[in-house]
Order: structure tokens, then C-alpha cells, then sequence
């Protein structure tokens, strides 16, 4: 017998690489829409070799076999929005492309990953050049960090003046909106444009700065929030909530970079009955 179909949380997809540490790429998107009550599909650009210390090599997917997963994923009717992740080169960037430009109305959000936190690189020149000039203006936002929004805009990025000029310059090259993420700085700060308002966001810095996947869940975060029918400035102040508090209640998982806590909503308190070991009855 069929089961009624729920269509109370919306289908957000990510096309990004897989971390298998599960602190950035398609692990830590999942987490961040189950976060968000949505529920996340995936479609993977690129299988990566890496722990808590760091990324040791990448393995792109047939680009074949990426845009089918895609289409297959998008032919369900039910994607509400999407997450672009690491793209690694042009050929995989040419696909997105192509998906963005068949679903103009469908929000997209991209995440323009260029090097891991270990500086491993992790999108070619071409890629970059390709979304520098085609998938900038077909995402409804691009959230690069301070690296990343100078790789795009050519403009050195190290202070809240600067990002400024980055966002600028990457709307002149086509964005709609950009978020440039500041949490690299003394004083973290994000700074959102989207060509017509400027607006900077600040936070306080808080510990661990080995964190791993802020970028990764921040873009997720806000593409979840889109999905749920969120204007783009509220999306983006909630996910930057999210993330401060996601850091906040981070733990290490290994002896290197220290992940979010994507689900700290959900934790429930350990009870002692639920790791007491079982009693057996006695016969009487």
C-alpha cells in the first residue's frame, strides 16, 4: 500500500564534493538541512581523500554521470533550492552551468570553494574563470570567504572596506547578491550585497578557529532557509546564527580540524538508563 506523500519539509539539493570526515561538502550540507527541517538530496561532484587533518588528493566525477544524477534528482519536481559546492573543474562547472540555466526560477546558492582549510587546491583556473563568468549571474547568491571573493573579483581581501569593494566588483561581473564571509578576521564579519543595499553583519570570535566546513554550512544554511520561503537578508542573518552556535557547540572528532555541530538542535539529553548495561532476570 502507497504511503501519503508529506510534503511538509521541501527538498533542497546539493551539488558539492564528498568530504568523508563529514565536516564540509555534501556530509555537512545534509546535516544542515535536516537542520533546518528540510530534507537534502545530493548529487557529487567529487570524492575527496581526506580526515580531520586535512584534504590528501580528489577525484571528480564523470561529468556524464553528475549532470544525470542532477537531472534524475530534479526530475522528482520536488527541489526547492539549491547549494553549488566545490565544482573542482571547468567540465563540472559546464554542467552546473547548463542546470542553472534550465531553472532560472529555482533558488541557487553558491558556495565558490577554491582551497581546502589545509590550502589543498580544489577548483582549477578554468573552473574559477568559468564561474567568474557564467555562474555568478545565474545563482540567486554567492557567499565566497575573504579568499575566495578575491580569487572571483581580483581585489585583495583583508578588511571590512575591501570586502566591501569585492561585493561590488563581483555584482558588476554579473551577481545578484553576494555574501562575503569575514569569519577569517580579528573580528568576524560578513558583509551582504545584493546591488543595491550594503549591510554588514557583525559577530564575536569564538573558539575553536580550527573549525572546519563555516563556509560549507553557512551556504547550506542559507539555501535552506530559501527553500522555506525566506527573503535572501533574512536567510542569510539566520544562517549566520546558525553557524555562530554551531562553532559554538562544536567537539573534535579527530586530532586535526574541529567540525561544526550541525545538529545541535536536535540533541537530547543523555539519560543514564540508555547506556546502562542490561540486567538479566533470574529465573525463579
Amino acid at each position: 500500500m502507497n504511503q501519503p506523500v508529506s510534503t511538509a519539509w521541501p527538498v533542497v539539493l546539493s551539488i558539492a564534493g564528498f568530504d568523508p570526515s563529514a565536516g564540509a561538502g555534501i556530509m555537512a550540507d545534509l546535516k544542515t538541512f535536516a537542520a533546518h527541517n528540510c530534507y537534502g538530496v545530493a548529487a557529487i561532484t567529487a570524492l575527496t581523500v581526506q580526515n580531520s587533518q586535512g584534504v590528501a588528493s580528489v577525484h571528480p566525477v564523470d561529468p556524464q554521470v553528475l549532470r544525470k544524477s542532477i537531472l534524475s534528482l530534479l526530475s522528482d519536481g520536488r527541489v526547492k533550492a539549491l547549494k553549488i559546492g566545490m565544482l573542482n573543474n571547468l567540465a563540472t562547472a559546464e554542467v552546473v552551468g547548463e542546470i542553472l540555466e534550465s531553472n532560472p526560477d529555482l533558488p541557487a546558492v553558491l558556495d565558490p570553494v577554491v582551497r581546502s582549510s589545509n590550502d589543498f587546491g580544489l577548483l582549477d583556473a578554468s573552473g574559477l574563470k568559468f564561474i567568474r563568468q557564467k555562474l555568478l549571474s545565474r545563482v540567486t547568491v554567492v557567499t565566497p570567504n575573504l579568499a575566495e571573493a578575491a580569487a572571483l573579483s581580483g581585489i585583495a581581501v583583508d578588511n571590512l572596506e575591501s570586502m566591501k569593494a569585492a561585493a561590488r566588483k563581483l555584482v558588476e561581473l554579473g551577481a545578484r547578491a553576494v555574501v562575503v564571509t569575514g569569519g577569517h578576521l580579528d573580528k568576524p564579519i560578513d558583509v551582504l550585497f545584493d546591488g543595491a543595499t550594503m549591510e554588514a553583519f557583525a559577530g564575536d570570535r569564538i573558539k575553536p578557529d580550527n573549525t572546519h566546513g563555516t563556509g560549507c554550512t553557512f551556504s547550506s544554511a542559507v539555501a535552506a532557509n530559501l527553500a522555506l520561503g525566506r527573503q535572501l537578508r533574512d536567510a542569510v542573518v539566520l544562517a549566520k546564527a546558525y553557524v555562530v552556535e554551531a562553532i559554538r557547540q562544536a567537539f573534535p572528532v579527530g586530532p586535526g580540524r574541529i567540525p561544526l555541530n550541525h545538529l545541535y538542535r536536535m540533541v537530547q539529553p543523555v539519560r543514564v538508563t540508555d547506556h546502562a548495561p542490561a540486567v538479566a532476570e533470574t529465573a525463579h
